[in-house]
């Protein structure tokens, strides 16, 4: 697999890891693609020393994979990796929910509450790329309604990782409509200001989603 087109030819490239970075975590950049020097400088309009570094950068994060004499590509999904992942999700989505039910303001809540209709939207139509997108939207909001930065950028070094395990997720038949749920119920309880409701009803979801995704990255990583 190599890279393919995106729509961000225009993008602003002072910040190459941070654009590349959301290539991968929006699926324009899927795991296993190729990450190709030249291809990229053109594409973005920079030297090959920019990419060279920017891919070292995300390389670092562990978001990349170089490779010598095969080069640059973006790492496949792990199913421990994906499973740690759950783990810490867990806690810091259920923080999150909890300091928002009690710090957040009426109108950080009622803007949370807003965003939610786009992601059942894009979940009931089963539109993949438009659900990652309104769930970074949602979960921007829980963050910032929890009011605890650290918390915030702890979540967000894990935003790419998250995304693809999300999309592997979206891809399986009857996700949507407990997800929904979820989703609703995790609303309801920041709304109605309940900590305790609000931190467990993060929780669950990410369970419910650890359970129902987990076996088929399994699947995945054994292979046929």
């Amino acid at each position: 697999m190599t890279l393919v087109q995106t729509n961000e030819a225009s993008e602003d490239v002072r910040d190459l890891p941070e654009v590349l970075r959301r290539a991968i975590a929006d699926g324009y950049l899927v795991p296993g693609t190729k990450l190709v020097e030249r291809e990229l400088a053109v594409k973005y309009g920079v030297g090959r020393t920019a990419v060279r570094d920017a891919l070292r950068h995300l390389a670092a994060e562990r978001i990349v994979v170089l490779t010598e004499n095969r080069g640059a590509r973006v790492r496949e999904l792990d199913y421990a990796e994906a499973a740690d992942i759950y783990d810490i999700r867990a806690v810091l989505e259920g923080l999150a929910g909890e300091l928002f039910a009690v710090r957040g303001s009426a109108s950080a809540k009622k803007l949370f509450a807003e965003s939610f209709e786009p992601v059942r939207k894009a979940l009931e139509s089963s539109d993949t790329t438009a659900t990652l997108l309104a769930t970074d939207v949602f979960y921007g909001y829980l963050l910032t309604g929890a009011g605890n930065t650290e918390l915030h950028e702890a979540v967000n070094r894990l935003h790419v990782r998250i995304n693809q395990i999300r999309r592997v997720s979206l891809s399986m038949k009857d996700r949507s409509e407990p997800t929904i749920e979820a989703l609703q119920g995790i609303v309801n309880a920041i709304l109605a200001g309940d900590p305790v409701r609000a931190r467990l009803a993060c929780i669950d979801h990410v369970r419910a989603s650890a359970v129902a995704t987990l076996p088929v990255l399994a699947a995945q990583e054994l292979g046929p």
